[in-house]
């Protein structure tokens, strides 16, 4: 074996090394070939619903919780059929409550959508809400070594949907995949947060988003 062939493969060995445990950036996660849309969050231009519990700006898309709180978020101006959506999520710095990062999809509005969320205690969920009632959840706190749990780590959620069929991913782990009733026609998909410390408010951050076909 050559040196330079060695020194090679020390050099990607070392860069595996670096990356392992980290996110797969949303950018990069989605693998449609059209852009539907894409946001890094830099202002608050890309058609959400800005009210005081969310701030858009600078790269992050914050939602303030209050305690034992949930907010969903749809994006307004965008709609789609078949897609696949990625979204960035990260967990705040410092001790931290239970709090759940979610991605909305077959969404009529804000009270009639599918939720696929991550916990920072290493579970995950995917519940379905139509107008207002949370009608059950589809899977419940499945535990998921996919999950990175460490304050200030992110996750990368991933829904690809086809028809009435979705797949489910956490930094690149297929985790799930079911069958649901999808809206008629085009639909919204989104963001959330939960809060479930009933004392202390909490925040949940994500990074990017992006949609393809």
């Amino acid at each position: 074996m050559g040196i330079a062939l060695i020194f090679r493969l020390l050099f990607l060995l070392a860069v595996s090394s670096l990356f392992s445990g980290a996110a797969v950036d949303a950018v990069l996660a989605c693998q449609g070939k059209e852009v539907i849309f894409e946001d890094r969050f830099g202002n608050d231009s890309g058609g959400w619903s800005v009210k005081e519990s969310v701030e858009v700006e600078d790269g992050a898309f914050t939602i303030t919780l209050e305690p034992d709180d949930m907010q969903s978020n749809l994006n307004v101006t965008y709609t789609v059929e078949d897609a696949d959506i990625c979204t960035d999520a990260v967990w705040p710095e410092g001790e931290q409550p239970v709090l759940g990062a979610g991605l909305l999809f077959w969404g009529e509005d804000n009270r009639t959508y599918f939720q696929f969320g991550v916990l920072n205690n290493g579970r995950y969920w995917i519940a379905r809400k139509q107008d207002g009632e949370w009608l059950g959840t589809i899977a419940a706190n499945v535990d998921s070594p996919a999950i990175h749990t460490s304050p200030g780590a992110a996750n990368t959620l991933r829904v690809k949907t086809d028809g009435d069929s979705a797949s489910f991913f956490i930094n690149g782990t297929k985790v799930r995949e079911l069958r649901g009733q999808a809206p008629k026609g085009a639909w919204r998909f989104g963001l959330s947060g939960d809060n479930f410390d009933k004392q202390k408010d909490a925040r949940v951050i994500f990074r990017t988003m992006k949609v393809t076909d």
